[in-house]
């Protein structure tokens, strides 16, 4: 979310908006990210990810591998990306 708050809002001086939505189901969390700012898909982003590089990407990568399963759409100008994690009792949160 950093993201889309430093890049997303500020390279143009239009108004945005962001719209985040956590739910519990099945254990799992389901986390909504929806937002009108550049188009950005941090899917196809980790996928050219070079995996000797450590440090660069670092959020995109953390998720990557916490997530059970992310989808990302632009629909109408709006970045909506959704993102299962796996069992929350395995991170002991």
């Amino acid at each position: 979310m950093v993201y889309v708050v430093k890049h997303g809002f500020t390279e143009d001086n239009k108004g945005h908006n962001i719209d985040i939505k956590v739910i519990h189901k099945d254990g799992d969390i389901i986390l909504r990210i929806k937002d009108n700012c550049k188009a950005f898909d941090p899917l196809e982003r980790a996928s050219i990810l070079d995996s000797e590089e450590k440090i660069g990407n670092m959020g995109i990568r953390m998720i990557r591998d916490i997530a059970k399963d992310m989808q990302y759409k632009n629909l109408l100008g709006l970045n909506v990306l959704t993102i299962r994690i796996r069992d929350i009792t395995r991170y002991n949160v």
